[in-house]
Order: structure tokens, then C-alpha cells, then sequence
């Protein structure tokens, strides 16, 4: 479930590497200098991790699953943290495990039924945070974090990222969190790179990213139409107008019909009679098909129950 990641490895509380060891094996390597301070720093790429060799820091920062397959459709679980780390140190020549966590993103992938997009109606009001919706987007936030549901094949093929095949020709949905500040707040204690593997923070970072979405205040269908039942425009338009009843409900209708009967709207008394006839059997129509937004209810629930088996 990790993402993106920004660590820093202390050079004032650990013995300083030599330059040369830590950007030996890496690419793009630039020297830049700040005009106004003087200080210089060094910045280097590693399978799009960035390294950058400050004066009293090294700051690694980018996606972890993508140094490691090359893609973040597959997050990175717990169990492979450990290796990921390992395999960073020897490149950049430092122990990892004693930098610190200055930001973590947490995420997880849905297949899901229509397209991402679809389903953000279905997603309202989070007390304490802004809400954004754009093309592709929905996005929750605050100053120090973020929550956010995309459409994560767009966002690949717009970033020409491979494409498993497990997720090739699928609506996927991806649902974030994303610590970008005050981590030592957030998880109420300072946090180094080592305890990404442990699974008290793990399970931790798991209940806040329930916790979150739980929050967010879902909307139901105003409108539920039974799809598996149209195959023509006029089913679709009688399952239309059978979830239109629904919703208003029969009493709603019932009042309308009485003030045309009272208006006179119609010259032959029967017709007020036959459509309330017609649209209290719409009503009694038995719909069992269940709200949009549960598909994800249960989604997020199951990664919930998965990642905590480990």
C-alpha cells in the first residue's frame, strides 16, 4: 500500500558518506548553488527516485514501487518494504533505515463496475477538509494531507507508464492518502524509515486510511434503475421512469394527480384513476439492485481485512 515517499538521512546525527559513493551508481547528476545563501547541493536519479546530498541532509524522495517494478499501479506492501529499503542503501551507499519520514502516501486500487470518474458524486462533505473535483479527480484537502480518488489507468497512460496486465482494458479506481507534512504529528512520534516495515505503524496507517474514507459522507442514488433489464430504449425508458417513482415516492405522485383532478385537467374522469393505478404498481416494483457507492463501501473494507492477514 505505500506510494510515494521523502526521507532524510541526518548528516549531523550520522557520519557523513563520501560524495562520490552515493552518487556513483545514479544518473543525471547536477551541482547547483543558491545565489542568495551560497549553499551548494548535489542531485542525482535513480529509477525516478531523486537524491539530493544537501549540506546537513540527503533527501530521498519519489514512489517506491516504481524503483521497484518499474510502475505504482502495484503499491508496495509491507512484507517488500525491507527489501526495497536494502536495495536503496547499497545504491546510494547509507543505512536508510535511520533517515527519517517526512512524507508517506498510502493507496490502494479497486476494479470497479463503470468508470472512476462516476463514482464521485457518490462522494460528499469531509468535515476539516476542502473538497475538489476535476476531469479526472477527486481530491480531499488539508494542510499537512490529502485523500484522493483517480482514475489511475488515465493517469498511467497520460504518464506513459506500463500497464500490468492484470489491470490492462479494467476501470480502475485508486483511493490515496497522502502524509505530506508533520508525520511525527500524525503518527504521534517520530518515525524513521525502519518502522515502514513494522506492523503496528502499518496496521496504524491502515485504520486512519478506513478511518478517513468512513468520514467522508456518502451520497445514495437519487435514481436507482435496474440495467439488467434494458435492452431496448423503451426498457430504458420505463427502468427510468419506474426509479423516478421510486424516488419520489407514491404519495408525491398521488398529490400532483389529485391537484390536475381538481384543476380539471384532463375532460375523462377515468385517466386520473388509471394513472394512479399505473404508478402505485411502479412503486411496488421490488428494485434490488444496491447503491452505486457500496461497490467501494466494500472495496475499501476488503483491503482493510486483506493487508491486516499479513
Amino acid at each position: 500500500m505505500y506510494d510515494s515517499v521523502k526521507f532524510s538521512y541526518s548528516l549531523l546525527d550520522n557520519k557523513p558518506p563520501e560524495i562520490d559513493e552515493v552518487f556513483k551508481n545514479l544518473i543525471n547528476v547536477t551541482e547547483s548553488t543558491d545565489l542568495q545563501s551560497g549553499c551548494t547541493w548535489i542531485t542525482g536519479k535513480a529509477k525516478k527516485m531523486v537524491i539530493r546530498y544537501n549540506t546537513n541532509s540527503i533527501t530521498i524522495q519519489g514512489s517506491l514501487p516504481k524503483f521497484l517494478y518499474g510502475n505504482n499501479l502495484n503499491t508496495l506492501t509491507r512484507s517488500d518494504t525491507n527489501n526495497v529499503i536494502q536495495m536503496l542503501s547499497d545504491l546510494i551507499s547509507i543505512d536508510l533505515n535511520k533517515a527519517r519520514v517526512q512524507r508517506v502516501d498510502f493507496s490502494a486500487n479497486f476494479i470497479t463496475h463503470y468508470k472512476p470518474k462516476y463514482y464521485y458524486r457518490f462522494l460528499g462533505h469531509l468535515t476539516r477538509y476542502h473538497r475538489q473535483e476535476d476531469s479526472h479527480s477527486l481530491y480531499y484537502n488539508q494542510a499537512n494531507k490529502k485523500l484522493l480518488f483517480y482514475d489511475k489507468i488515465k493517469e498511467a497512460q497520460i504518464n506513459n507508464m506500463p500497464i500490468p496486465n492484470q489491470y490492462r482494458d479494467k476501470n480502475v479506481l485508486r483511493y490515496e492518502m497522502r502524509i505530506l507534512k508533520q508525520v511525527k504529528k500524525f503518527f504521534k512520534r517520530d518515525v524513521l524509515v525502519k518502522d515502514l516495515s513494522d506492523k503496528e505503524l502499518y496496521y496504524y496507517l491502515i485504520d486512519k486510511w478506513y478511518e478517513n474514507y468512513n468520514n467522508i459522507e456518502k451520497q445514495k442514488q437519487k435514481i436507482k434503475i435496474m440495467d439488467y433489464k434494458i435492452s431496448t430504449p423503451k426498457d430504458f425508458d420505463n427502468q427510468l421512469l419506474i426509479g423516478l417513482v421510486q424516488s419520489l415516492g407514491f404519495n408525491h405522485i398521488d398529490d400532483v394527480i389529485e391537484q390536475m383532478k381538481a384543476r380539471k385537467v384532463f375532460s375523462q374522469k377515468e385517466y386520473y384513476s388509471r394513472l394512479k393505478s399505473k404508478y402505485r404498481k411502479m412503486s411496488k416494483v421490488e428494485i434490488d439492485e444496491e447503491d452505486v457507492i457500496n461497490e467501494i463501501n466494500m472495496k475499501v473494507k476488503e483491503v482493510v481485512l486483506t493487508e491486516k492477514t499479513f
